[in-house]
């Protein structure tokens, strides 16, 4: 017997002398009032019912059944304070009080236990749905496995082990109890062997089980659907069974996490699916974007040499040099988008993440805007940058990239010669770029794709030879991968404004 169990029998035993002195004193006030014992019993009566009512099991009523019936006798039946069981008629009458005083103790005694299995159950049953509806609320494995393992063992008051797959085949396993002791028998050989048995067999083993192979445990297992989804391995103090009336509910909750386990998995699975799909869509879109976008200026190059090369005696210098310059500026582009595909190219493929440098913001600006001058001359580009010296996690090369295509969109498809702003702003957790310009902005119903590589060509004027094409989709992969966000919108006044952030050491972009 535990402390706790002497402590709570230590209590009993005092709850039930102290109601039956206070029965033999009011007894004894209730006889010298009336001057009439015949109603002592049903003091003593009411306080076998208290005692049944306030103690644990059946001991203590039917205790104070018997020193209740004692104790009429002794002190309030003649000849009194002496025991006398010979009066004709009393052994009849002790008998009957004794019987009586029986069956209300136990009666009420059962009555007590019952309202107490129906406390028990109802809150097995209440924890029973709450973990049913979080299991099948959480959309994580790990968090799943976590939840089972805590009900479990605290359903068994046990030590818990959950297999992913067969101990022979290293499968992962996690504990949850207190006793270093505990852990230690179930990560020998033999419990892993039965562990093992039942991953092969689908069938629970071990204590309790009709596969006992001397274990210290019992191991039940995790199916859905014909499939093993993993095994719950449950360690008892005293390497006790499982108690019956737990066995129906366990298996319950067991099932629950057996489907919940099951629907995760199809749910990984089908996310792993949509992001291949979604590989797959970008993968498409890139070649859709590189082959309108090269496909114009090859074929505008093709025919221009083809012209000087058939035509070169009856064309004029002028005629000539104006080809030349427009194969010259087309190669340029061509090179232009060879640079972005290498730098696409540079990015992981599995994380799209980035070797980020800290970089001073001024000079990685400056670099970009130097190199977007010397394609465009004439470009009226206004830098409004922070006065404060600040540097800024990122792979310089890519964020110039991105700086180049679109101040390079805004000169060259805006629709108009007025400047474009480039204005950099420090708030603290992010820096946030903007490039404006005064032009005829973006198709209304095209800004929310068009950082998905299509083609533009339809935004632009009609004397534009090639579209945004994959620069804004290369701008939007860089972006991300550094943890970054970027997005398009239409001034008020006329204009498009493309915004980007990017997160500063120990921040995330907002």
């Amino acid at each position: 017997m535990q402390k706790q169990d002497y402590m709570n029998y230590f209590f009993d035993c005092l709850k039930t002398l102290f109601i039956l002195l206070l029965a033999t004193l009011f007894s004894f006030i209730f006889v010298k009032a009336t001057h009439n014992n015949i109603n002592v019993a049903i003091i003593y009566f009411l306080a076998i019912i208290l005692t049944s009512k306030i103690t644990d099991g059946y001991f203590w009523g039917v205790f104070s059944s018997v020193i209740g019936v004692i104790g009429i006798n002794y002190y309030f039946t003649y000849p009194f304070f002496t025991f006398n069981f010979t009066i004709n008629g009393y052994p009849l009458t002790f008998i009957g009080m004794l019987s009586i005083s029986f069956i209300t103790c136990t009666t009420i005694t059962n009555l007590k236990e019952h309202a107490k299995k129906a406390i028990e159950n109802e809150i097995k049953t209440s924890r029973l749905n709450e973990i049913n509806n979080r299991l099948f609320s959480m959309n994580d494995l790990a968090e799943i496995i976590e939840l089972a393992l805590e009900f479990i063992g605290e359903f068994t008051g046990s030590t818990v082990i959950y297999y992913e797959e067969s101990p022979q085949l290293s499968g992962k396993r996690i504990i949850r109890g207190s006793d270093p002791e505990h852990e230690k028998i179930m990560h020998s050989h033999h419990e892993e062997f039965v562990a093992d048995w039942v991953f092969q067999n689908k069938s629970p083993a071990g204590i309790g089980t009709n596969f006992p192979g001397a274990s210290s445990c019992t191991y039940l297992p995790l199916i859905s659907h014909d499939t093993i989804w993993g095994v719950m391995g449950i360690f008892r103090r005293g390497q006790e069974k499982l108690e019956q009336m737990n066995i129906s509910p366990l298996n319950l909750i067991l099932s629950q996490v057996a489907i919940a386990i099951e629907r995760q998995y199809l749910s990984d699975n089908q996310q792993l699916m949509l992001i291949e799909t979604e590989k797959e869509k970008t993968r498409a879109n890139l070649l859709r974007a590189v082959s309108h976008d090269l496909r114009t200026p090859l074929t505008g190059m093709i025919g221009a040499s083809e012209t000087i090369l058939k035509n070169k005696k009856s064309l004029s210098e002028d005629e000539q040099i104006k080809l030349i310059e427009f194969i010259y500026e087309d190669s340029n582009w061509l090179l232009h988008m060879v640079e972005n595909l290498l730098s696409v190219t540079r990015l992981k493929d599995d994380s799209s993440s980035v070797n980020k440098i800290s970089e001073p913001l001024e000079e990685v600006v400056t670099e970009a805007i130097m190199r977007i001058r010397k394609r465009f001359p004439r470009a009226n580009i206004i830098a409004k940058i922070p006065e404060d010296f600040i540097m800024v996690p990122m792979d310089a090369t890519l964020i110039e990239q991105v700086l180049i295509n679109l101040l390079e969109n805004a000169i060259k498809y805006s629709g108009n010669d007025s400047p474009v702003i480039l204005l950099i702003e420090n708030n603290g957790d992010y820096i946030t770029f903007h490039i404006m310009d005064e032009g005829k902005g973006i198709t209304i119903g095209k800004i929310e794709s068009i950082f998905d590589g299509y083609p533009q060509a339809e935004n632009l004027s009609s004397d534009s030879n090639k579209g945004l094409g994959i620069g804004l989709s290369i701008c939007k992969t860089i972006i991300n991968a550094h943890g970054g966000n970027i997005s398009a919108r239409n001034q008020d006044n006329g204009g498009a404004v493309f915004t980007f952030t990017l997160p500063l050491e120990g921040s995330l972009s907002k």
